[in-house]
């Protein structure tokens, strides 16, 4: 998900709901900088869930060029 996908669903929050929605997202955040001090792999699945970011479009139609080849 993109960060412009997320602000937008954000946005159609209602305005009640986005005090836990802060908390979260604080949580989140300060247990990932409180592990990563102690962690090489910053992973952030193991705080968000199943965490997919969108490839790169370069290195994505790199690797399609390379399976016609």
């Amino acid at each position: 998900m993109s960060y412009d996908a997320m602000v937008e669903q954000i946005k159609t929050v209602p305005q009640e709901c986005l005090v836990d929605i802060e908390n979260y997202i604080q949580f989140v955040l300060y247990r990932y900088n409180l592990n990563s001090r102690t962690e090489k792999n910053k992973n952030l699945s193991k705080y968000f869930g199943s965490v997919k970011f969108n490839k790169d479009a370069l290195v994505f139609q790199q690797e399609i060029r390379n399976e016609w080849n």
